[in-house]
């Protein structure tokens, strides 16, 4: 099986160290995709940090709307440095019709290393390997 043509990995927001504030993450076009899985790779967080990250949908790349449950637990210096998994089903109902993806990310109060990356793969008939369970699954 060629799996170039199957999976994709696309960089929302790279992993990197940032300071207070909100940032939008680059869009994902999910067309030809229907499975996706969200990693967020958090890094080290400066001694109060936190961040948070939702995923937002949008089918013209424009106007853009939070996906009602993918917003990952927040991130703080208990639980950082370790990688989170949501996923996402375009089969599903109206998520057919979101073409665009994209993780917002926002940090408070200190610095924190943070980046999500989106893999997109088209639907199989195989069962789900995957080992860890999603945090969240829309």
């Amino acid at each position: 099986m060629d799996v170039t043509s199957k999976v994709k990995m696309a960089v929302s927001l790279a992993t990197i160290s940032r300071g207070a504030g909100a940032v939008n993450g680059t869009t994902v076009d999910a067309a030809g995709y229907d499975e996706i899985l969200v990693l967020l790779d958090a890094g080290t967080n400066q001694a109060t940090g936190t961040a948070d990250v939702k995923i937002q949908h949008s089918v013209d790349d424009s106007t853009w709307n939070d996906l009602a449950s993918a917003v990952f637990t927040q991130v703080t210096t208990v639980n950082d440095e370790g990688i989170f998994i949501g996923r996402l089903s375009r089969g599903l109902g109206n998520y057919a019709k979101r073409r665009y993806f994209r993780a917002v990310l926002t940090v408070a109060t200190a610095a924190c290393v943070t980046g999500v990356v989106f893999i997109l793969m088209e639907k199989q008939p195989v069962q789900n390997t995957l080992e860890t369970t999603p945090q969240w699954t829309v």
